[in-house]
């Protein structure tokens, strides 16, 4: 979790915010034991190791004659990629100091490719990856994942203007995702598939008007009960002014619901939301963003569940110097751990989808050093308090996070870093732990 997952490291991501790295059923925060692991059905078949074959070698052979090319082909249009890391933490099962701590190594192989073509003003982006992930120890775990991600940039006129897209991203159940007891989710692949679309009319030069609607769809292949849809409408209005800074409101209707639950385990629900989005330059290397108000989220069969109060996100960006940067960041929202980072080629950063019964208020301070011009240095330490509103529960979390960034070549990117995490809780049922733990990612782009 840093503000933007890095390459090749989990998948935020927020966190689809998004993330490296993303979370699943809302009621966060305990480790599967490793007795209570799942054999995961969903492996890699021969066919599809030889496919990834043929399309690294196919790759290879259309980045050389790209390159070969020149200015016949633009690079960017399309990039293949690969990528490798290497992953240990000291604590998978996510067991208490005097629990079985067990420790365990895993590697992960990506093959993908980039889209990014220009057409006159519209922009078609593709993201479309495969990857592996084998463990060490316990094998069981291992897993194939995909990440396909599509967005259609569209103009119409100098007044219209939105985007059309979709995603698909299948990963193994994140350690930390427990039940609404606390139990620890048993081990599965998670399937999210998103779609949206969205525009905006600029009928003056100061005056924006826009709209969305989004849909999410995330499915556990081990636990049906814990399948959720979500659908969201947006409806706002901006002021910009000729700094380019914005001053808006939006207003947001939500339904989220768990088909495979009935009777008193229905967790179905409606969320509305008006907030104020301001985006606005304070100096020239200051910068602030928040989107905050009002949320009330109302349970179809709980009303002692519905919630209504303060809901939002403050961040400050200050660049320092011109090689040094840092974010501050603060927030209080409702069942979502935002990953944080602004949206990349048009695709809009995710909450986390899954988090149903948590108030979270928390704050983060991130760093940023850019050694030279091929080396840079990054830090982030989060804290985070979780209410529960479906049990008596209030849980701590934090989380510290060092990296390195090495680009010994422009395609070639390499990244290091260690992390400590913490969970305690005021429920002496519920699991408490602390784990360690160092990634080391590669990702080269042809």
């Amino acid at each position: 979790m840093s503000n933007r997952p890095v390459v090749g490291i989990g998948m935020r991501s927020k966190s689809l915010f998004v993330r490296s790295d993303g979370h699943g059923l809302a009621y966060q925060n305990a480790r599967l034991s490793p007795v209570a692991f799942a054999p995961v059905p969903f492996r890699m078949t021969i066919l599809s190791r030889r496919l990834i074959s043929i399309f690294v070698l196919v790759a290879g052979h259309v980045a050389f004659n790209v390159h070969a090319a020149d200015e016949v082909v633009n690079p960017d249009v399309f990039t293949p990629y690969v990528g490798y890391g290497i992953f240990k933490d000291d604590n998978i099962s996510r067991q208490p100091e005097n629990g079985s701590r067990v420790s365990d190594t895993w590697r992960r192989t990506t093959v993908g490719v980039r889209i990014n073509k220009p057409i006159s003003r519209q922009r078609i982006y593709a993201d479309l990856s495969v990857n592996d992930t084998k463990y060490d120890r316990f094998s069981n775990l291992d897993n194939d994942g995909r990440r396909l991600l599509g967005n259609w940039n569209w103009v119409l006129g100098n007044q219209f203007s939105g985007n059309i897209g979709s995603s698909l991203v299948e990963t193994l159940t994140p350690f930390e995702d427990v039940s609404p007891t606390g139990d620890p989710l048993p081990s599965s692949v998670r399937t999210q598939r998103s779609s949206f679309v969205n525009g905006g009319w600029r009928f003056h030069p100061s005056w924006r008007v826009h709209t969305g609607f989004s849909r999410d769809d995330i499915a556990y292949d081990s636990i049906p009960s814990a399948r959720l849809k979500l659908e969201t409408t947006d409806l706002g209005i901006d002021y910009l002014p000729r700094s380019q800074n914005k001053l808006g409101l939006l207003l947001r209707h939500g339904n989220g619901t768990y088909p495979n639950q009935f009777g008193a385990l229905n967790s179905d629900y409606t969320q509305d939301e008006v907030k104020a989005d301001l985006k606005w330059q304070l100096t020239g290397k200051t910068g602030l963003k928040f989107l905050g108000g009002w949320a009330r989220r109302t349970y179809d069969t709980d009303a002692a569940r519905n919630f209504s109060g303060p809901d939002g996100r403050l961040a400050i960006d200050w660049a320092a110097t011109g090689k040094t940067a840092f974010t501050l960041a603060a927030w209080r929202q409702l069942g979502a751990r935002r990953v944080a980072g602004e949206p990349v080629d048009g695709i809009p950063a995710q909450d986390d989808l899954s988090s149903n019964y948590s108030r979270n208020t928390g704050a983060s301070l991130g760093v940023n050093w850019k050694a030279t011009g091929k080396t840079s240095f990054d830090a982030m330490m989060l804290t985070e308090d979780r209410e529960y509103n479906r049990i008596d529960r209030d849980d701590q979390y934090r989380k510290n996070v060092i990296g390195l960034t090495y680009l010994p070549w422009r395609q070639l990117n390499v990244r290091l870093s260690v992390y400590d995490q913490e969970l305690k809780s005021n429920v002496s049922t519920a699991r408490t732990y602390r784990t360690k733990g160092v990634q080391l990612a590669t990702r080269y782009e042809f």
